[in-house]
């Protein structure tokens, strides 16, 4: 009996069980459709006659819809259940993956919306079931190694479709997405789920049952989800305008940056995992140092003018980039109520692709008006903004730690 005590204690800290290892497959599967077709949708949308502004909205139709239906997403799923809701996506997945054989642009922009609609669902169960599988001292990793699992497709879905654009006809490319759709429903219908448990941690258990979950009227979750919206204006503001802005200074600098960043963040979200904390408490030093990185960042780029500038900015952001949105994400999953768990992480997603989308806009209108230098300021002034609102925060709760 003492011989299999190991074995009994290893999965507690390790976000590597099985069940856990086929969310991460089908994060991986699911989200190589999505990159292959970030870059396929365009460029047949083009073929077919389309102007760049409706390729803007065919294209902007999958966030935007994704976005504004997540709360939406995590209240249906908590009322549900994440089996059913989770089945009913990935039917809906084949089902529009088989429809892009259809080559109008109505069809696209059609298609492209629903496609939102599977994203919000799709990717609030995955997040509640990493949560539910894995012990709570290895959640942070768990989360951390799903948000890997969704961005490595970006290494090579676009590299993919780029490559067999120019040598088979676009059709076949979107067939090959076809089972590719089949094998994640299959896995996805085979993965047992333990009916969820009750959790003993305190913060989620000192609320009553008969009262109603405060949603974005929750402070706890309110500053969280600030943090991350204002992180993801910076974040998204810097992805979109770099290489014009590098071009614009004649620093043909752009694709090592984004090489460094990527490296660096696809490093820290596996080998950093175990940084990442599982207290319940809000890790502020933590989150207030990632800020400051990003912010370092920012200023960096605005004042480039070598390649050293421009590749430690790329490492700065990498690090923020890896550690920032699992550790946020790891704490709301520990704060909200586990009844009201969709909900929650549905809020806090919700403000982070805002922050990317709109804030990445709202930005972008400062360098039409002035310039990207005036852009890039406006950046930094949202960096130091969020660190004061935790150093307003700190002082608020008496944090010491």
């Amino acid at each position: 009996m003492t011989a299999m005590q190991p074995s009994v204690t290893v999965p507690k800290d390790r976000p590597f069980g099985s069940k856990a290892i086929r969310i991460y497959l089908l994060s991986i599967l699911f989200y190589t459709t999505s990159h292959i077709l970030l870059i396929l949708l365009p460029l047949n949308s083009n073929a077919l006659g389309a102007s760049p502004a409706q390729i803007g909205l065919i294209m902007g139709a999958y966030m935007f819809t994704s976005m504004f239906l997540r709360p939406v997403a995590g209240k249906i799923v908590d009322k549900f259940g994440t089996k059913r809701i989770f089945a009913a996506a990935l039917i809906m997945n084949v089902i529009v993956i088989s429809l892009y054989l259809i080559h109008e642009l109505w069809v696209f922009a059609l298609l492209r919306m629903v496609q939102g609609v599977i994203l919000s669902f799709f990717s609030m169960v995955a997040h509640l079931m990493i949560i539910q599988v894995l012990p709570e001292n290895a959640r942070g990793q768990g989360l951390s190694l799903f948000s890997l699992s969704s961005m490595l497709p970006y290494t090579y879905g676009p590299f993919l479709a780029l490559y067999f654009a120019d040598k088979v006809p676009m059709s076949y490319i979107f067939m090959a997405l076809i089972p590719i759709s089949v094998a994640t429903l299959l896995i996805g219908l085979n993965l047992r789920l333990p009916e969820l448990q009750k959790q003993d941690h305190s913060q989620t258990t000192n609320q009553p049952d008969n009262e109603p979950y405060r949603g974005w009227k929750d402070w706890k979750l309110q500053f969280p989800a600030l943090l991350m919206l204002l992180a993801s204006a910076m974040i998204g503001t810097v992805a979109a305008f770099l290489p014009l802005y590098l071009e614009k200074r004649g620093l043909p600098f752009a694709g090592l940056y984004f090489l460094t960043e990527t490296a660096v963040l696809i490093t820290l979200r596996f080998f950093g995992r175990k940084m990442i904390p599982t207290s319940g408490r809000f890790p502020i030093l933590m989150v207030a140092a990632l800020i400051f990185l990003i912010t370092t960042a920012v200023s960096l780029v605005r004042i480039a003018e070598s390649l050293p500038v421009v590749l430690i900015a790329a490492v700065c952001n990498g690090i923020a980039l890896s550690m920032l949105y699992p550790t946020l994400l790891t704490y709301v999953s520990f704060i909200v109520p586990e009844r009201f768990r969709g909900r929650g992480i549905g809020l806090f997603i919700a403000a982070a692709d805002f922050g990317t989308s709109v804030g990445t806009w709202g930005l972008s209108l400062i360098a039409n008006a002035y310039s990207y230098e005036a852009m890039f300021t406006g950046c930094i002034a949202i960096g130091a903004a969020a660190l004061l609102l935790i150093l307003l925060q700190s002082k608020k709760e008496g944090v010491r730690k």
